[in-house]
């Protein structure tokens, strides 16, 4: 048995009191795992069945990782939702995903989003560390996603000082909030400018401009939903 397999077969099993949140649709799914530097491959059945199966096994889609970035996620020296997030679809990662049945696209990634958020999470309760150096990389700032779920988007931001969150401006066809932890600088909504304030919900519109510069490291949780 390979070690990718021993690990897959692993984490299976301490997903156990989560299974029924990796696959939210009706039957089920075969996910493809590939590590990019060994070759080794297997794929993931979830939802209505579950269990590891060598090699690449008619996958809707295929998730890409290094051995060593397998290995870092079990031992929680990263964190695999970190490292799979990006500002964009399009933009590499040292977690990537190709998507292979075009036909179930939105059906995988929710099942992305399941998986990122519990199954590559080691341990039989699943637990995550807000820290910066899990954090990844989007929208100017450092981001560990908490929850992807059924429209609902939830993630830890750190704005480092002199940074802007959602400095290029983008809006959203959903509403959001911001729950800032701590932090001094200044927030944008629409056209109205406010110096920032700790311990303070800030609620975005639907397609409103929404920044937020940090004249000081800033910490805050971001939420958004009916986000499909």
């Amino acid at each position: 048995m390979s070690k990718l397999i021993g690990t897959l077969k692993q984490m299976m099993n301490d997903v156990e009191l989560y299974v029924d949140l990796l696959h939210i649709f009706p039957g089920s799914m075969r996910v493809g795992v590939e590590l990019t530097d060994t070759g080794e491959t297997a794929t993931l059945l979830i939802g209505e069945e579950s269990g590891v199966e060598e090699g690449l096994v008619d996958p809707v889609f295929k998730i890409t990782m290094t051995a060593e970035i397998l290995e870092k996620i079990m031992k929680r020296e990263v964190d695999a939702f970190a490292l799979a997030g990006r500002s964009h679809i399009k933009e590499t990662r040292p977690i990537d995903f190709e998507f292979i049945d075009n036909s179930r696209v939105n059906e995988a990634m929710e099942a992305i989003k399941g998986l990122a958020t519990f199954f590559f999470n080691p341990g039989r309760i699943k637990r995550r560390e807000l820290r910066l150096g899990l954090a990844g990389e989007a929208h100017g700032a450092r981001p560990i996603p908490l929850v992807y779920w059924k429209g609902v988007r939830y993630a830890w931001y750190h704005v480092p000082a002199g940074k802007t969150l959602n400095e290029e401006g983008e809006k959203d066809p959903w509403p959001q909030a911001f729950v800032v932890l701590g932090g001094k600088g200044k927030i944008l909504i629409e056209h109205e400018e406010f110096e920032l304030q700790a311990q303070t919900v800030y609620y975005i519109p639907r397609n409103c401009t929404h920044q937020v510069h940090a004249d000081e490291i800033v910490e805050l949780l971001w939420l958004a939903w009916d986000a499909e």
